[in-house]
């Protein structure tokens, strides 16, 4: 069973159509912050499914930065590419701590070639992830920096369902892809604008409407609310 509270939108679909006997192989785990439990290039063991954490995948940018490429919540799984027998290209990287259910990848792949209902679940989750690397690309790109750190408060509140986030701005700017410096620029501007607060260790949004003007259009694209 999944944990307490939110609920993994993928395994809502493997539950509703009974799964029975591999249900017992659902692991409920407790993720920290930092635990990197997806390895680049390496076929990883077991599929996270989140329900109350948050876990970036993170590229480098050779330049000694990183930004993240793609996260994952209570939407989807971390490690879904196992599955398809491929490696990941990127390492997964907890954000923010919390609850996830963890299964064998082997349990999950013989499930995936006999369960079309799973089958079409996995399709509609890659197909979302297609569609978040794809904004992030472009926002990355093209939109200025208090724009993506607007557009990147507003997916994880989203996505965690707190207007309450334990970040520093050295972790954000490792995952936006620039310097700490920035970050605290950008910061500054949007509390002085009323939509954020921001302690040591922790940004509490204070309007959600002040920081969607301040964002791209990239949020909406990039809804959370999968399928």
């Amino acid at each position: 069973m999944a944990s307490q509270g939110r609920r993994n939108s993928i395994l809502e679909v493997l539950e509703a159509e009974g799964v029975g006997k591999i249900s017992r192989e659902f692991e409920n785990v407790t993720l920290l912050r930092e635990d990197v439990i997806v390895q680049a290039g390496e076929k990883n063991a077991y599929l996270y499914f989140p329900t109350t954490a948050v876990i970036s995948f993170i590229g480098q940018t050779g330049q000694g930065a990183t930004i993240e490429v793609w996260s994952v919540g209570h939407e989807g799984a971390a490690g879904i590419s196992a599955i398809l027998g491929q490696e990941p290209p990127f390492s997964g990287v907890v954000q923010i701590p919390g609850d996830a259910v963890r299964v064998k990848t082997a349990t999950l792949k013989k499930h995936f070639e006999r369960s079309r209902t799973f089958r079409d679940a996995v399709g509609g989750y890659l197909h979302y992830l297609l569609t978040q690397t794809s904004c992030l690309g472009i926002c990355n790109n093209l939109h200025p920096l208090v724009q993506r750190f607007s557009r990147w408060l507003l997916v994880m509140e989203k996505r965690v369902g707190t207007r309450s986030l334990h970040f520093t701005h050295d972790s954000i700017a490792a995952l936006l892809g620039t310097r700490r410096a920035t970050i605290s620029v950008a910061a500054a501007a949007l509390q002085s604008a009323g939509a954020i607060r921001y302690t040591p260790g922790a940004i509490i949004i204070e309007s959600r409407r002040k920081l969607a003007r301040s964002a791209c259009g990239c949020h909406k694209a990039m809804n959370v609310e999968f399928p």
